[in-house]
């Protein structure tokens, strides 16, 4: 396709990239620049790791260079506090989370804003499971596994009970303050990781940890029909995932798609990019960038 000119897309080239530690693995510069390619825009997308204690002054500089980020971790909780620290917009969705993967500057309104589209995509993707879950497991306490959490209980009206799994009590309080305040009939319940492999199981168990770590971990799974989201869209043999049937699985790339897509919205490249080519088109674009 060929790329929209500068008076057409009212800009040259932009530049984003996604910040992390560690960040060589991650899949978004490759979907971000498929969805470039198919909106005709000549903006560029790259990684660049960043520590937590880096972070706040990387943000101070390179905002001069780059027009946007995305978030992985450890930085979602801390940007959510600098973002508090300097008085930038911060979505709801962040707000309400205590984390961000987004930072960008409002082009039109001059404004530095930090939000999280992890809840939407996570929301996406928890549509291709039955209303009817009823239980939920969440291995990890970090920002990711709040998403998680938070998403299953706007999504699954029916939920009775959400078990965490980690390493510490402590993280995954602020997930049993999102189940107080969003669904008081849901029964929390923390647990250290080594219970995971003999709890009975859950309707839906969700996967937040590093693949290292969680490829050692032994999940319960409960009798009859039940369902696995790895939001780290690991696919070895050694995944706790695989003991799942395929037709019963998650993939991550559902979740990362779609905040994608909000991000993309956010940068403003549904606006400067080819007004013929749908939302929809650019998703298709991206998922095939996997294959």
């Amino acid at each position: 396709m060929a790329s929209l000119d500068e008076s057409e897309s009212g800009m040259g080239v932009r530049k984003y990239a996604v910040l992390g530690d560690p960040v060589e693995h991650s899949l978004s510069p490759l979907i971000h620049q498929a969805a470039y390619v198919a909106l005709g825009l000549q903006w560029e997308y790259s990684r660049i790791k960043v520590t937590e204690g880096e972070l706040e002054g990387f943000l101070a500089e390179a905002g001069e260079e780059f027009s946007g980020f995305s978030l992985t971790m450890p930085l979602k909780d801390q940007l959510a506090a600098i973002a508090d620290r300097n008085g930038w917009r911060i979505d709801d969705a962040a707000r309400l989370l205590g984390s961000a993967n987004t930072w960008f500057v409002d082009q039109e309104k001059g404004q530095t804003t930090v939000a999280n589209t992890d809840l939407i995509g996570a929301m996406k993707a928890l549509e291709e499971l039955p209303s009817s879950v009823a239980s939920l497991a969440v291995l990890g306490s970090g920002a990711t596994a709040r998403t998680l959490a938070m998403a299953a209980l706007s999504s699954f009206t029916d939920l009775k009970s959400l078990t965490v799994f980690s390493r510490r009590a402590e993280p995954a309080q602020a997930i049993a303050h999102l189940v107080e305040d969003k669904n008081r009939q849901a029964k929390f319940e923390w647990l250290p990781l080594e219970a995971a492999a003999d709890f009975g199981g859950a309707d839906l168990t969700v996967n937040t940890l590093p693949s290292a770590v969680a490829n050692d971990i032994e999940v319960d799974m409960q009798f009859g029909d039940s369902y696995v989201f790895d939001v780290t869209y690991d696919s070895s043999a050694d995944s706790a995932a695989t003991n799942w049937p395929p037709a019963n699985r998650v993939d991550g790339r559902t979740m990362l798609v779609h905040q994608a897509l909000e991000q993309l919205r956010l940068f403003g490249a549904f606006k400067y990019g080819n007004p013929n080519v749908s939302r929809d088109e650019v998703a298709m674009a991206m998922f095939a960038a996997f294959l």
